[in-house]
């Protein structure tokens, strides 16, 4: 049963009871296995025997970017670009996403901006979540850890594992040059802050991200920590967030087009 046919099934209600927030994130779970159906309370015993998880074929990532287009498709894009910091040309919506313009057709369809270039499966899949959440809540100036956004407390290790963890890594291993590729990116360095290393990024244009980074010392490792405004989760769920992260991360070492997952 691949992800579509797994959304399908689900109540689609959005209700917030399960780990992943939403009924698409968590259709993608039972996919690839991190979810079992007993966690969603609006199945019956029924629907849920009928539900087999972990089992998709082919592409999953086309596969969720349907269903988000799907979502996505005859939104009032007039009415929710100011929300999420997008500009309108002809209908469509203008983002910027890691450093790179994307429009966002009224069909969900998207390309980059004045470019030829294909655009990846996992941005698609960002950007879509991030148009159809229709963003209410103008960033706050306040930064917080990732464990203090909503249902962020069980997804704490995967984010240290996943987003974090390489991100130190690209920096103790060359500094210099990931400080480069995140000013390429457009962002800028911060001063004022607790880490000798801070640098401030717009990863979408309502969610600010900060990097900071410590250098190893004699008696300590290298750290590094990611800060988000404390309105991120209005945006984004916490896996999405996770997937945002690894995407810079993966964008410092390889380039725009890197996916987080193979």
């Amino acid at each position: 049963m691949n992800v579509l046919e797994l959304y399908r099934r689900l109540p689609r209600t959005n209700c917030g009871a399960c780990a992943q927030k939403a009924c698409m994130p968590f259709a993608v779970a039972l996919a690839r296995g991190d979810a079992t159906a007993e966690a969603c309370p609006g199945l019956t015993e029924e629907q849920r025997g009928e539900i087999v998880g972990g089992s998709a074929k082919g592409d999953w990532r086309e596969t969720v970017v349907a269903g988000l287009r799907a979502e996505v498709a005859g939104l009032p894009f007039a009415e929710i670009a100011p929300g999420l910091g997008a500009s309108l040309r002809e209908g469509a919506m203008l983002i910027r996403c890691l450093g790179r313009e994307y429009r966002v057709a009224p069909d969900g369809a998207i390309d980059a901006a004045g470019a030829a270039s294909p655009v990846a499966p996992w941005t698609k899949i960002l950007l879509l979540h991030y148009v159809r959440t229709r963003g209410d809540a103008p960033p706050t100036g306040r930064w917080v850890a990732f464990t203090e956004l909503k249902a962020a407390l069980m997804k704490s290790k995967s984010f240290a594992r996943e987003a974090e963890e390489p991100l130190r890594g690209l920096f103790d291993r060359d500094e210099g040059a990931a400080e480069r590729a995140l000013e390429r990116l457009g962002a800028v360095r911060e001063a004022g802050l607790p880490a000798p290393v801070a640098w401030r990024l717009d990863a979408l244009p309502r969610i600010p991200v900060l990097v900071l980074y410590w250098p190893p010392e004699e008696e300590f490792a290298s750290k590094c920590k990611v800060l988000f405004d404390a309105t991120a989760d209005r945006y984004l769920d916490v896996e999405s967030l996770t997937f945002l992260i690894e995407g810079l991360a993966k964008n410092i070492e390889h380039g725009p087009d890197a996916a987080p997952h193979d």
